[in-house]
């Protein structure tokens, strides 16, 4: 298997809709991300800390720092390089 910044990658299949790759893949041509892995994986950690954010407000409102999720809360997904 793969290592990303010492974690191992693990691969999963998933079906997208046609037009759905088609803008992955400008994307990737645009040069704004190196692949389509690292594009998904973005997109992933990005709604990973949007509802751990959310997670942690419901719970108890927290200030400053703390109420922010941050990156290295998800090893797994960073990406790098």
């Amino acid at each position: 298997m793969p290592r990303r910044g010492g974690e191992k990658m693990v691969l999963i299949s998933m079906h997208l809709p046609q037009k759905m790759l088609q803008q992955i893949e400008e994307l990737v041509r645009s040069d704004l991300y190196p692949n389509r892995s690292e594009l998904i994986r973005s997109a992933i950690r990005e709604l990973l800390l949007k509802h751990k954010t959310g997670a942690t407000q419901k719970e108890k409102p927290k200030e400053g720092a703390e109420a922010e999720a941050k990156e290295e809360d998800l090893p797994l997904l960073r990406g790098g390089g």
